[in-house]
């Protein structure tokens, strides 16, 4: 076992100080406008009006329904498929503030603010272990822009909790210079483990990173995500969880959708593996496999240590999870098609191996005269990056999130009250058959001209 400041200078280094620091200020006005840039790239990802228009999938029947029909404190705290969702149950209850007809974009608007979040989030966790600023910005980009995904993952309060866990990963080897920034880190942390019980395959992490406390800055992250990761055991015992299945497809999905669409996009990607098939996937799991072999052996102790482990979480999560749900038969990409299916079982093992790459290639850069400067290493593994943005950036789809629109369906729904004299009515929502079921009291306003009883 490692003496405790071996484990903290090999897995949790700290930054590198900084040649400047702006003044707060400065740094506020930075992190504000990089956060609103962030949110208006992610939002543009489904097109503007799309997202802005629908409320997609659990987003409307289980988060905006209970927000709209039960108590806050019930509503936020209610267990849904088997643990506690808080994130997305709060996006709900400030969906409910705002007029009805603008639900669809104040869940919009908030879930990209939250990617952009977790992203800023990730660049101030991978501080330590990525001194390269170029780096660091391109594995912030690839989360807030995750190209691995899939449509499904865009815009939506349910799979926030997906984003944050990749944030709530980072914050793990963060060393906050401040007590507001552990406070505000330890907020993000408790809210992530409130929302999904992902955050306990990094309990290994948070209890080695525990043994390195210094300082309340540190006892402040370490706890406030054990604590997260405590409360949602008893829910999970109380909950009935689904059955599980295994499949051999498992280990194929991983291939095509965390290998393969992880590093190249999951269009890039999947027109790699629809043309080349079977042959390319080997060709790129040697290249893996060479790549990994020849890091953990010549790089040094922190990053080999952490890309030890992040490669072993990453198959971990993605094997248990996709077994669990049962989805391994969906979500692998059959002969001569690709796609998106269950991307959400992807978003965070993807995220994982990039960490580790990233991590890898900064340490191969970081022995040179400049090794915050823009090396040829570095400039390939961006352009790996981008160039998987750039071809995975656009997920509009013919008939993904294009109706029914809220306004139209809260519309349709007002003219059934006002003509049937109904008590309440549905609202639909995307995809169909979901919807909302309100009071006619609330929409009878929005029943169109010359509707009467």
């Amino acid at each position: 076992m490692p003496s405790r400041a071996t484990l903290r200078e090999t897995l949790f280094p700290p930054p590198r100080s900084p040649s400047r620091v702006l003044p707060r200020w400065e740094a506020g006005v930075l992190v504000t406008s990089l956060l609103v840039v962030g949110t208006v790239l992610a939002l543009l990802r489904l097109g503007w009006s799309a997202p802005l228009k629908t409320i997609w999938a659990e987003d409307g029947p289980i988060y905006l329904q209970g927000a709209l029909t039960q108590g806050f404190w019930e509503a936020v705290f209610s267990p849904y498929a088997g643990y506690l969702v808080l994130v997305p149950r709060l996006i709900a209850e400030v969906a409910t503030l705002v007029p009805l007809e603008q639900a669809p974009a104040a869940i919009s608007i908030l879930s990209a603010f939250l990617a952009a979040l977790s992203a800023l989030a990730v660049w101030h966790g991978s501080s330590g272990h990525v001194h390269n600023p170029y780096l660091r910005g391109g594995l912030a980009l690839a989360l807030l822009l995750v190209v691995s995904a899939g449509e499904e993952t865009l815009l939506s309060a349910a799979y926030v909790p997906w984003y944050m866990l990749i944030g709530s990963f980072w914050l793990l080897f963060w060393h906050p210079k401040t007590e507001t920034g552990a406070v505000f880190g330890g907020i993000f942390m408790l809210a992530t483990g409130l929302s999904t019980p992902g955050v306990w395959f990094f309990m290994p992490i948070a209890i080695l990173r525990a043994a390195t406390i210094e300082d309340r800055r540190d006892a402040t992250l370490v706890g406030s995500f054990v604590l997260g990761a405590l409360v949602q055991v008893p829910v999970m015992i109380a909950q009935e969880q689904g059955e599980s299945l295994w499949t051999s497809h498992i280990w194929t999905a991983y291939l095509q959708r965390v290998l393969d669409a992880g590093l190249f996009g999951q269009d890039l990607g999947g027109e790699l593996w629809e043309a080349f098939g079977w042959g390319f996937l080997v060709v790129l799991l040697a290249a893996a496999v060479a790549g990994l072999v020849w890091a953990l052996w010549r790089s040094r102790p922190s990053a080999r240590w952490f890309g030890a482990i992040t490669v072993l979480a990453s198959l971990s999560i993605f094997v248990f999870s996709v077994y669990q749900r049962s989805v391994g038969l969906n979500i692998s990409w059959s002969p001569d098609t690709s796609g998106g299916v269950a991307g959400r079982y992807v978003l965070v093992p993807a995220l994982l191996l990039l960490s580790a790459v990233v991590v890898f290639v900064d340490g191969a850069v970081r022995g040179r005269q400049r090794p915050t400067g823009f090396s040829w290493p570095v400039a390939v593994t961006l352009g790996v990056i981008v160039l998987a943005i750039v071809t995975s950036y656009d997920m509009r789809l013919p008939g993904f999130r294009e109706g029914p629109y809220w306004d139209d369906a809260i519309e349709a729904a007002a003219d059934k009250c006002v003509a049937n004299g109904e008590e309440g009515a549905g609202i639909e929502t995307a995809p169909p058959p979901f919807g909302v079921t309100v009071s006619c009291t609330e929409i009878e306003s929005f029943a169109g001209p010359g509707v009467s009883r």
